[in-house]
């Protein structure tokens, strides 16, 4: 992250979170344009003056939130996620969708936050990040398709197709959970049912795929 915030990264680390965290929760509840600097001063029990002595302007927190979840993203999302462990395209999603339930339950502020992203009300003030944030996916992508056993597929459909039948059928899925989240407005309620669930629905969809596509086991 920038050493622009260097002064900000100083901070006692409690007092650092409680800004964080208020101002997690301000952006993710109202979006950039709503969003009080007043709230996020009293939520986290410091003076305006405080507040920007660190940050210039309201547009500066929320550049420095976006740096902070976007590089999270990075170390806790992208480079724990190990396909090493299987060949098994399938078996990779799991892993992934595991991951990201973790986080979701231990680090919720942040992937409310970057969930936002997605939001139609935020996407003029996030554009500038669409690069970064499909660099990431980009990353994870290629992590998913690297080195596959094809093997483990059915042999009387091409494993090329088989990926392509998988994948619009995820596209679908990430399509519904995304559509739902915006008709909910980014309701915490949402993702808070998401991490309660254990994203059960998702496993069943996995499994019903690997009886689709996967040779039977013996």
């Amino acid at each position: 992250m920038s050493g622009h915030f260097d002064t900000f990264h100083s901070l006692e680390p409690q007092k650092k979170q409680n800004i964080i965290d208020a101002a997690l929760d301000e952006f993710t509840g109202k979006g950039f344009r709503y969003a009080s600097t007043n709230a996020i001063v009293e939520n986290a029990k410091i003076s305006k003056g405080t507040l920007f002595y660190y940050f210039a302007s309201k547009e500066e927190l929320f550049d420095f939130l976006c740096d902070y979840t976007i590089e999270f993203a990075k170390r806790e999302y992208l480079m724990k996620f190990d396909t090493g462990q299987t060949r098994d395209f399938l078996e990779r999603y799991r892993i992934l969708s595991k991951l990201k339930a973790g986080l979701l339950s231990s680090e919720p502020k942040i992937i409310k936050f970057f969930e936002s992203f997605y939001l139609p009300k935020n996407a003029e003030y996030f554009a500038k990040y669409t690069e970064a944030i499909g660099e990431i996916r980009e990353s994870i992508e290629k992590k998913l398709y690297e080195n596959l056993d094809y093997s483990l597929f059915r042999d009387d459909i091409a494993p090329e197709k088989i990926l392509v039948y998988i994948g619009w059928l995820l596209e679908c899925y990430a399509k519904d959970l995304t559509d739902t989240f915006k008709k909910e407005g980014g309701s915490t309620g949402f993702l808070q049912n998401m991490a309660d669930e254990g994203f059960d629905k998702f496993y069943e969809l996995l499994d019903h795929m690997r009886k689709m596509f996967y040779k039977k086991l013996l």
